[in-house]
């Protein structure tokens, strides 16, 4: 944001008094512009031993996998996001569960929350955002072709869960190291990761 939403002059960066880090300010009207974390809600869409993927149509990471994820909306409960997202990508009706991942990106400055689904019909399809739906086991995750970072994280403790026969709620800080590709999950570490257990 280079310009006030209210009085059109340009912004400064600068602590605004009583605060503790620097802010857009408007040197003319006096307003303070916030920059707040964007919410990211996303199911992981079970059918027995399987998880629905959806291969991006749009950048970033086109070409790329994912389960079906998106921004929140203004007016909408996180359940109610991830629920429409899928319908989006997917095509899909689903009932929205338990969360399976609370996760922190604090470098790009957005929180995801991927909550396990189930499909309430049985259709599903390629959205206007999806190349390809597909559901896929454990076995068939293309790993090398995740699209973000978070996705390589979140299907791994999915798999993990799976494996031990539990379904636990994961917390956490996904933290880019620095150095290398940010689009790479090696580069990345897991901070204060906490697993809850929870209902199935």
């Amino acid at each position: 944001m280079k310009f006030c939403s209210h009085c059109a002059d340009p912004l400064v960066e600068e602590v605004p008094p009583g605060d503790d880090r620097p802010r857009k300010v408007c040197p003319g009207c006096g307003a303070v512009h916030y920059r707040n974390p964007l919410a990211v809600v996303g199911c992981l869409v079970e059918r027995e031993d399987e998880l629905l993927l959806c291969r991006r149509a749009i950048e970033p990471a086109r070409g790329r996998w994912t389960v079906p994820a998106g921004f929140l909306e203004l007016g909408e409960a996180a359940r109610e996001g991830a629920r429409r997202e899928t319908r989006e990508e997917a095509l899909a009706e689903v009932e929205v569960g338990m969360p399976h991942a609370l996760f922190d990106l604090p470098h790009i400055g957005q929180t995801y929350s991927l909550f396990r689904a189930r499909l309430t019909a049985p259709g599903f399809g390629v959205g206007e955002e999806s190349l390809e739906v597909a559901f896929v086991r454990a076995a068939e995750i293309p790993w090398d072709e995740l699209a973000f970072p978070v996705m390589h994280f979140a299907l791994r403790l999915w798999v993990e869960d799976r494996a031990e026969s539990r379904a636990r709620l994961h917390l956490g800080a996904l933290r880019w190291m620095g150095v290398g590709s940010r689009f790479d999950a090696a580069n990345y570490a897991l901070d204060d990761h906490l697993r809850m257990p929870v209902a199935d």
